[in-house]
């Protein structure tokens, strides 16, 4: 290995740098004698036309702009869970640990504190851009130019302001595409700089990814969930699961060979990532699909949501030849799906959960707007159509609508519609918007505090006047919608900083139910877990699931800062990848680490979970099949129930039985 080659730690080699890189600034030519990924990076910053003496690095977000960031990079969760499980590997004496965006924007930075402070003094700290292009060689910009693992040390920075300190830095890739999603970067005083920085960040970005890898199983999971639905309901149609890279997960019997799992279909991948683009809520929508072997030229794509990321979804392919019934398709602004929650779905006997309840129960009487308030994972969507499957509305249409997902241009026009031709790319038809498609029914907005000004004082007035004006239009047209808002963010920080508009708060916030995190109701924690095996062994066909004592004292003793959602994802993980046995050593770190010192249950034997018949938790459902069963037909029972014909069918699926073999009795 030739000497410019080695990484420049000691002091005699960064000053040999430190002449080259004078050298490099005076000539306008990257100098010989540097190693080559160096070199190769200096000349990309020459050309750029870097200035080597900025100050600083600009900063391109502000601390709002930054959190609507971070929410919407969905993998920097459970990065920092990853990272935090390794946390003994990282001292963090005279380091910080940062994350990046995959444009080297910084999203979040910690570590030791005179670090911190020394590299705030160049922006190096969250919202700061450190992509090459803005300024030149450094850990995580050329990182992300490269696509490889990067040590860059003192004179090694294009930047003269850079070159106190040292950055190793890693790509972070997204298992499912292989796409970079951002960058993981160690960096600290140059004195400290060792060659086994750059290992310890290599180790920890294989963590972080391995989490990823085991989510995307969770998600590609419910995108087979999805299927087994539509082809329960379709059964003589095509129809295919696929995941966001647009690969075949799973096709129902009747799809073509061409369809089989994990054959390469550059058409079908095409259209995913188009669709996926287009989709910001689970709405059905009516697609064309053109080139697809076997196939026709239109669908139904049916977006599958994990939180408010789509992450996969169904194709109900038109067959060549036979065109797809006219009652199947679902174009844009009709109407969407059943609900899938009651409140029989409303899991938990803590008494802030029974509060919560019961004020939900009550609001369903009422048309009163209803405000959700509560961390993510908290239950805020199952609580909003559990409200609209009580009430008088419950036979109308219930959307959702992230409205952190939508587009800052187009908010106005997928809430309200648009005439045709009312901007470039615009239907020559129109369409209809979420509030119209929600007519009768109810709408829930989620996260209503990320909508531009603009926006919400078009919602308030379409909510005070009850009618709409779509885009392009002079006309107003009523509407007749139910509304739901939700957040996770804290309210009062949000209308004190102008985020949320307080006129619209004040008619939001009529009925405010706040959702308790699960920590604050660790007595549901075990009840929860065994639905939740329960539940998943009967979607696998697992015949019995056994679980461990020490598992379930484990998850009560661990404070879930995912909530109910993050319980429900590691259940179905654990079963779906340690099969009929689940033990206390399959659990992940950060649970094993809670449950360390923590009295075992009084029953150190093993819980069997039968998938084949209701356990006692299990009362809601026994009630329900108590009431199938005195019913003279299924109509009478749904009416009972208060729920709609499809939703008992759903749950006659809990105990084995497909709507097929559900006879209605005269």
């Amino acid at each position: 290995m030739q000497r410019s080659d080695l990484l420049p730690f000691d002091h005699d080699a960064q000053r040999t740098l430190e002449r080259a890189w004078a050298w490099t600034i005076a000539e306008r030519r990257a100098a010989e004698g540097v190693r080559p990924a160096v070199r190769a990076s200096w000349e990309r910053s020459l050309w750029a036309s870097i200035r080597p003496d900025l100050p600083a690095a600009p900063l391109v977000w502000d601390d709002d702009q930054l959190a609507v960031t971070v929410e919407r990079n969905d993998w920097l969760g459970l990065a920092r869970q990853a990272v935090r499980q390794h946390q003994a590997s990282f001292s963090g004496v005279g380091h910080i640990l940062t994350l990046f965006d995959h444009e080297a924007r910084m999203l979040a930075a910690e570590g030791d504190p005179a670090a911190l402070d020394g590299l705030a003094s160049i922006n190096f700290r969250p919202g700061g851009d450190w992509s090459e292009g803005m300024v030149g060689t450094n850990g995580p910009g050329t990182a992300l130019a490269t696509g490889l693992a990067t040590h860059i040390v003192g004179a090694e920075h294009f930047c003269e302001g850079w070159q106190k300190w040292h950055c190793a830095a890693v790509p972070v890739r997204d298992p499912a595409t292989g796409q970079v999603l951002g960058v993981l970067d160690i960096s600290g005083f140059r004195e400290y700089a060792h060659p086994h920085t750059l290992n310890l960040a290599l180790a920890l970005v294989v963590a972080i990814e391995q989490t990823l890898a085991a989510r995307e199983t969770e998600r590609r999971f419910l995108a087979l969930s999805r299927l087994t639905d539509l082809s329960l309901r379709y059964p003589g149609d095509v129809t295919l699961a696929v995941d966001r890279a647009g690969r075949v997960l799973s096709a129902s019997p009747s799809a073509p060979p061409a369809f089989t799992p994990g054959r390469d279909h550059p058409a079908l991948r095409s259209t995913v990532d188009h669709l996926l683009l287009q989709s910001t809520d689970a709405m059905p929508r009516e697609v064309a699909i053109p080139g697809l072997p076997g196939a026709g030229e239109r669908g139904v794509w049916y977006p599958v949501l994990d939180g408010s990321t789509v992450v996969g979804g169904c194709l109900l392919v038109e067959r060549a030849g036979h065109a797809l019934p006219a009652a199947r398709t679902a174009p844009r602004g009709t109407k969407p799906e059943a609900v899938r929650y009651t409140m029989e779905d409303i899991c938990g006997d803590s008494p802030v959960l029974a509060s919560a309840r019961a004020t939900a129960a009550a609001a369903a009487g009422t048309d009163l707007p209803v405000f959700l308030l509560g961390e993510s994972g908290t239950g805020k969507e199952v609580f909003a159509q559990a409200i609209h499957a009580a009430s008088p509305r419950r036979d109308k249409p219930f959307i959702a609508v992230n409205c952190a997902a939508l587009p800052r241009e187009l908010v106005e026009s997928e809430l309200f519609g648009y005439e045709g031709g009312a901007f470039s790319g615009a239907r020559k038809e129109g369409t209809i918007g979420k509030l119209e498609a929600a007519e009768g029914g109810t709408i829930l907005l989620d996260e209503v505090a990320e909508l531009p000004p603009a926006a919400q004082a078009a919602l308030l007035r379409a909510l005070q006047e009850n009618e709409i004006q779509r885009v392009g239009s002079v006309k107003t047209r009523r509407v007749d919608v139910r509304v739901i808002a939700a957040t996770n963010r804290d309210i009062q920080a949000s209308l004190a900083s102008g985020a949320l508009r307080q006129d619209l708060y004040y008619r939001l916030n009529v009925i405010p139910i706040e959702l308790p995190p699960l920590r604050e109701r660790p007595g549901d924690v075990r009840r929860l877990a065994r639905r939740f095996f329960e539940a998943t062994a009967r979607e696998l066909g697992v015949t019995e699931v056994t679980v461990d004592a020490e598992v379930f004292d484990a998850f009560t003793a661990y404070p879930w800062p995912g909530n109910v959602r993050e319980l429900k994802n590691l259940v179905r993980r654990l079963v779906m990848m340690t099969g009929a046995v689940v033990r206390f050593g399959d659990l992940p770190q950060a649970i094993r680490s809670a449950a360390s010192g923590v009295a075992q249950g009084p029953h150190a034997v093993k819980v069997a979970v039968n998938a084949g018949t209701p356990s006692p938790i299990d009362r809601e459902d026994e009630r329900l099949m108590a009431i199938v069963n005195s019913s003279a037909t299924m109509a009478e029972a749904a009416a009972r129930l208060g729920i709609t014909r499809s939703t008992l069918y759903r749950r006659m699926e809990r105990y084995g039985l497909s709507p097929k073999r559900v006879v209605e009795r005269k």
